[in-house]
């Protein structure tokens, strides 16, 4: 025992205890405990409430309520109903009346079908045959413009062919220039501020 009291004493003075280095540990106060100097004293005093924002909290509350009821009802009837009617064998005659409804509904889709192909098929049909009487007017107003283009070249090369037979060639080169020099004509003249004409009167020059 005094070995172990010699040993407890030889620990140096400074460290302290390893209890002591733990974090104090926070707690509310008992029911016990005095209140703070502080709040000696202290009425509480609940926040001051809207009027208009209470009623109109208390009018959504209301109707919330009075949804989530009829919902309910509605649901647990329904839920009655059918157990009703599981009882009583009706839920097996409006299958058959919904078969039979199914039945009449796909018999009158498939005629809708098929007299929506028939007017889409005509109307293809229409339509082809629009496009060919446009395709084929199409074609006679070009024919008509290559026609008319072909005509004003024919006339082009008539008129160069006139046009033609008083150019200067080879061959006639020498008639005309004996044809100017027999019918020599003067450029010679002038026009006054009054717009006359004003010719010299030596016509060989």
């Amino acid at each position: 025992m005094l070995r172990s009291l010699s040993a407890v004493c030889a620990r140096p003075p400074c460290r302290p205890p390893a209890l002591l280095l733990l974090p104090p540990a926070r707690s509310r106060k008992t029911r016990h405990d005095p209140p703070a100097k502080s709040k000696i004293g202290r009425v509480k005093v609940p926040p001051a409430v809207d009027p208009t924002e209470l009623f109109v909290v208390t009018e959504r509350y209301r109707q919330y309520r009075q949804t989530v009821r009829a919902l309910r009802q509605e649901f647990s009837w329904e839920v009655r109903r059918k157990l009703q009617e599981s009882r009583t064998g009706v839920l097996e005659r409006k299958v058959r009346e919904e078969a039979a409804e199914h039945q009449r509904l796909m018999a009158w889709n498939r005629a809708e079908n098929q007299r929506l192909h028939e007017l889409r098929i005509e109307r293809l049909r229409r339509e082809e045959l629009e496009q060919e009487q446009r395709q084929a007017e199409e074609q006679a107003r070009r024919a008509l413009e290559e026609q008319a283009r072909v005509q004003l070249k024919e006339q082009e090369v008539l008129q160069l062919q006139e046009e033609a037979k008083n150019f200067i060639t080879r061959e006639n080169l020498e008639a005309r220039i004996e044809e100017a020099l027999d019918s020599p004509k003067s450029y010679n003249w002038a026009i006054t501020r009054e717009g006359q004409v004003i010719r010299s009167q030596n016509r060989g020059s």
